[in-house]
């Protein structure tokens, strides 16, 4: 497998953990909808919880597809 592939496919895998995101933005809008207080506190810490994780990956994930692609080919 190049190099070329193996970033952009790492790439593909941060940017897709955005629908776990979305997923659990959706549990929250349906708990305010149905007024389920714990259920809105539960879904907004977990939602706190993963976020910066998911932006670490996402920019440890970018900055090494950058170094590949850009940086490397100075």
């Amino acid at each position: 497998m190049s190099e070329d592939w193996i970033r952009l496919n790492d790439l593909e895998g941060a940017f897709s953990q955005i629908t776990a995101f979305a997923f659990m933005l959706e549990q929250l809008q349906e708990a305010v909808d149905d007024r389920e207080m714990d259920k809105v506190v539960d879904v907004t810490h977990a939602l706190n919880a993963f976020y910066p994780v998911f932006v670490d990956n996402w920019d440890t994930t970018f900055m090494k597809a950058w170094a590949h692609f850009i940086i490397s080919q100075n």
